[in-house]
């Protein structure tokens, strides 16, 4: 499975080659609307190939509130945002440089690959199909039609893995599950599925990996959080119960399932508490006899 990290550094070490690329591609274009602006694009460029990530974000943020209509201002933050392993961030930048430059395929081709990795399918092929219908370079063509023809098997293979999982083969779904998340590898969806199956096979270790990755990829992830909660209560690990109850209580603290399952842990740990201490109190008591 191909982790964040390795997708973030593969990045960072074609952003020197890329960038030189797209100077080539779009020589003599402005994106600054004075000096300053064109002051904190270079100097985020010189940045940005030498590693240096947050000082390069900075000066880009600067670019972009002094011309906030600069698609290559964009272009540059959402590459930063991309090496340092942030895609949500680097969406909207993209999306903003395809609407201020259409034939900008180099962002398209990019979105459509977040979007891939996210899961998000059909967007993603629609990207990749303006791609080919643009006037794209040969590598450019070569890999929206290699990643195109990707998406529609892993379409295939998530209509494959949810037929499995209504006929309860919960085994052969998560194997297919297994194969979208090596590309889909920031879908939550998907993990969450794998997550399920995993529960109804007794594999909880592998569930609650599953359901901790998909907490982090999807905002206001409510239910993961309910579902690592119970898991945890089955296991008799109350306090990790508890913790996680109450991280979804944090994104909402009127979600019906996770403060009726919070009055109940906090109940049994309270009991459990007392038992211990009590337990603890009469061994104390026994030692001074």
């Amino acid at each position: 499975m191909v982790s964040i990290d390795h997708v973030a550094h593969r990045l960072l070490t074609y952003i020197p080659y890329v960038l030189v690329l797209i100077d080539m591609r779009y020589e003599g274009v402005k994106c600054g609307k004075d000096g300053s602006v064109d002051s904190h694009m270079e100097m985020g460029k010189k940045l940005l190939a030498a590693g240096q990530l947050a000082d390069a974000l900075s000066h880009f943020h600067a670019a972009v509130d002094g011309d906030p209509k600069s698609y290559m201002a964009h272009y540059r933050r959402a590459t930063v945002f991309l090496a340092m392993g942030k895609s949500k961030s680097a969406l909207p930048d993209l999306s903003r440089v395809i609407e201020l430059k259409p034939d900008f395929t180099s962002a398209r081709l990019q979105r459509a690959n977040l979007l891939l990795k996210q899961g998000e399918l059909d967007e993603a092929e629609s990207d990749f199909k303006k791609v080919l219908k643009s006037n794209p370079s040969d590598k450019e063509e070569k890999e929206a039609q290699s990643q195109l023809m990707q998406a529609d098997e892993i379409q295939r293979l998530v209509a494959e893995a949810r037929s499995s999982f209504s006929s309860k083969d919960y085994e052969t779904a998560a194997a297919q599950l297994d194969t979208v998340i090596e590309t889909c590898v920031w879908d939550a969806a998907s993990r969450e599925m794998r997550a399920e199956c995993f529960i109804l096979m007794g594999e909880t270790g592998k569930a609650i990996n599953d359901l901790k990755a998909a907490s982090k990829l999807k905002n206001d992830n409510t239910q993961a959080f309910y579902k690592l909660s119970s898991i945890y209560y089955n296991l008799g690990d109350h306090e990790m119960s508890l913790t996680e109850v109450r991280e979804c209580l944090k994104l909402d603290p009127d979600h019906k399932q996770c403060y009726s399952h919070y009055k109940q842990v906090k109940k049994l740990n309270k009991q459990i508490r007392s038992a211990e201490e009590l337990i603890e109190e009469q061994r104390s008591a026994c030692a001074t006899l």
